[in-house]
Order: C-alpha cells, then sequence, then structure tokens
C-alpha cells in the first residue's frame, strides 16, 4: 500500500533540499579540491604515460663490490686524549 505525503511534508522537503543546495554551494571548491587530490593519489600522472622502453635491465649490467673492513690507524690507548677537540 503506497502513503501518499501530505503538502506539508512536501514543502518541508523541498525547503529540506533547497538548504541543502545552498549550503553544498559553500562546500563545492572544497569538495572538488578534494576530490582532484584523491584522484591523484589514487591514479598518478607517472601512470598516465606510456613507456616505450624499459629501464630495468639497464641495472641488472651493474656489479656488487665485495664488503671489506679497512682497519684503522688509532692507537689502542683508552687513556690518550683525542687528537682533535
Amino acid at each position: 500500500m503506497r502513503r501518499k505525503f501530505s503538502p506539508i511534508e512536501i514543502a518541508i522537503g523541498i525547503l529540506i533540499a533547497i538548504g541543502l543546495i545552498v549550503s553544498l554551494r559553500t562546500l563545492f571548491i572544497p569538495i572538488l579540491v578534494l576530490g582532484i587530490i584523491f584522484l591523484l593519489y589514487k591514479f598518478p600522472p607517472s601512470r598516465w604515460r606510456l613507456s616505450s622502453f624499459s629501464r630495468g635491465s639497464a641495472k641488472g649490467k651493474s656489479k656488487k663490490g665485495k664488503f671489506r673492513v679497512i682497519n684503522g690507524n688509532k692507537d689502542s690507548k683508552p687513556d690518550d686524549f683525542p687528537k682533535y677537540h
């Protein structure tokens, strides 16, 4: 069974809609800016470009060196003052 709205309910609904439209008009620019920031976060501009070549193959050719410890020339006497202060 359908319920019909009374004229007072329709008037209140129209006033609520007008109030929401007016309040959203003042918030339109911040909502737009936040929406653009969210879209740029989800779809960054680097995805828009088409890559014609891969850069990963050039990095694979580098040779990794062996880790070495270089012995220093510090004296083993703990009572000495530092050379530079």
